[in-house]
C-alpha cells in the first residue's frame, strides 16, 4: 500500500491531470485530486490541464455553449444520443478525426509538462490519449477517473492501463466488458477531503450560516450550473413546507436563476429561505441540512454521501443521471423522485419519517470507500511502481525513458 507521502529524498513523480468543464462534476474531480497531493512532502507533484481548452481553444467556447444548451434545452436528444453510443466501444470515423486533429497539441501539452503519469477525469481526454498511445507517440500511463456511476462507452479506451471507479456497480459493468480485474480499482469517486472531515452538530452549522438552529433545512441544488427544474423552484412557494422547515437554494454559477429565485420570495417566509449562488463552504451547509434535493451528477451526490446526508433526486438528465440515480436508490443513500407525483408531497415524507432518513444515513456510510482521492493516488501508484518493476527488463519503461519518449514524441 502506497503513502501519500514521499520518501526523504525522492523525487514525487510528475503527474498531469487532464479534465473538462463540458459538466462540473470532471473540474471538480480533477480539483479534489489535486488537492490531495497539493502538501509540500507528497509523492506526487499533480497540474490539471483543461483538455478542451488547451487542445481546441478557438472551438471549445462554440462546443461548451452548444453542449450546455443541449442538455438543458433538449434533454431527450442528449438521452437518446447517450444511449445508442453507450455499448459502442470503437471510436467512430467522426471521433478519430476530431481527436486526431487535436493530437499535436495534446502532444505539445504532454511535453510541456513532462507526465510520467496521465490521470484523466474527462472522457474525451482520455481517448485522445489511449489513441496517442495505440501510435506509440506516448507511454505513460494512463489512469481514467470515471466521474459518474455509469459506464459509457466513451470511457472505455483500449490503452487505458487503470480505472478509477466509484462504486463496485461500475467494476462490476467494467469486467461484464472484458476488462481485466487488476485494471478496475474502486476508491469512490475523488471529492475533498472536507467531506470526510468531522462535522459540528447540525444546530451550530446552522448558527453560523445565519439559519434557525432548530427547524429542519432542505438543501436545493440543481449542479454547478445551477439548472433547478420549474417544481423545484416552486418549493420556495410552498406555505406548507416553510412552515415546516427553512431552504436553502444554491444556484451555482447560474445567476439569472438565482435572482429569479430571490424575486419570487414571499415576505411572509422570507426568514426561512435563503438564496444562494456559488459557495465556497458547501460542506458546511450539506453539515446542516436534513435533507438534499438535487439532480444526480456524480460529483454531488457523493460529496453528500460521504457526508451521509439523505438525497431525494429530481429530474435527471436522460443518460449517465439516470444511472447515477438508479445505483444511488439501490443502494439505499437515496430516493428517485417519481414523476407523476409532485416533488413537493414527496419531500414532505421524507420529512415526516425521521427513521428512513437515518436509513439512508446508515446506508450511505457503507456506500462510501473512505477518502477517495488519496485512494485513487495509491492505485495510480500501485501502478506506476508495477511499470517501473519492469525497468530491468524493458529499460524504456523507466520513469527516465518514458521522459525521453514523450519528448520525442
Amino acid at each position: 500500500m502506497y503513502t501519500m507521502k514521499k520518501a526523504q529524498g525522492v523525487r514525487p513523480v510528475r503527474a498531469l491531470i487532464l479534465t473538462g468543464d463540458l459538466g462540473d462534476g470532471h473540474r471538480q474531480a480533477a480539483m479534489a485530486l489535486a488537492e490531495a497531493c497539493g502538501h509540500s512532502d507528497s509523492s506526487v507533484h499533480a497540474e490539471i490541464a483543461d483538455y478542451m481548452r488547451e487542445v481546441y481553444a478557438l472551438a471549445h467556447p462554440f462546443m461548451k455553449y452548444c453542449f450546455l444548451k443541449g442538455v438543458e434545452k433538449a434533454p431527450s436528444l442528449y438521452g437518446y444520443l447517450y444511449r445508442r453510443s453507450r455499448m459502442k466501444e470503437e471510436l467512430s470515423t467522426f471521433s478519430r478525426t476530431f481527436l486526431r486533429l487535436g493530437s499535436s497539441k495534446l502532444l505539445e501539452l504532454l511535453h510541456m509538462h513532462r507526465s510520467e503519469l496521465i490521470v484523466s477525469t474527462f472522457p474525451l481526454a482520455s481517448a485522445a490519449v489511449s489513441l496517442l498511445k495505440e501510435q506509440r507517440l506516448v507511454h505513460a500511463p494512463l489512469v481514467t477517473v470515471i466521474t459518474d456511476y455509469a459506464d459509457h462507452a466513451l470511457w472505455i479506451q483500449p490503452h487505458t492501463d487503470l480505472y478509477v471507479v466509484g462504486s463496485a456497480h461500475v467494476a462490476h459493468a467494467l469486467r461484464e466488458r472484458g476488462i481485466a480485474e487488476e485494471r478496475i480499482q474502486v476508491t469512490g469517486i475523488p471529492i475533498r477531503s472536507r467531506f470526510y472531515n468531522p462535522s459540528p452538530p447540525p444546530a451550530e452549522l446552522k448558527q453560523r450560516l445565519g439559519l434557525d438552529p432548530l427547524k429542519p433545512l432542505v438543501l436545493v441544488m440543481g449542479g454547478g450550473g445551477g439548472l433547478l427544474s420549474d417544481e423545484a423552484r416552486r418549493l420556495v412557494q410552498s406555505e406548507v413546507l416553510l412552515e415546516r422547515a427553512q431552504l436553502a437554494f444554491l444556484c451555482g454559477s447560474n445567476e439569472a436563476v438565482r435572482q429569479e429565485l430571490t424575486a419570487e420570495l414571499q415576505p411572509a417566509y422570507a426568514s426561512s429561505v435563503r438564496v444562494e449562488g456559488f459557495v465556497d463552504n458547501i460542506e458546511q451547509w450539506m453539515g446542516a441540512a436534513t435533507l438534499l434535493v438535487t439532480k444526480p451528477g456524480g460529483l454531488t451526490t457523493s460529496e453528500a454521501a460521504a457526508m451521509k446526508l439523505p438525497m431525494l433526486l429530481y429530474r435527471p438528465i436522460p443518460g449517465q443521471e439516470e444511472e447515477n440515480a438508479a445505483v444511488l436508490e439501490k443502494s439505499g443513500v437515496a430516493v428517485c423522485a417519481r414523476p407523476d407525483r409532485r416533488l413537493l408531497d414527496q419531500l414532505l415524507e421524507l420529512l415526516e419519517s425521521p427513521r428512513r432518513l437515518e436509513e439512508m444515513s446508515r446506508h450511505a456510510e457503507a456506500f462510501c470507500c473512505g477518502l477517495s482521492a488519496e485512494l485513487a493516488w495509491e492505485a495510480a501508484l500501485e501502478l506506476l511502481q508495477g511499470r517501473s518493476a519492469k525497468s530491468a527488463e524493458h529499460p524504456g519503461w523507466t520513469a527516465a525513458g518514458v521522459r525521453e519518449q514523450v519528448l520525442e514524441a
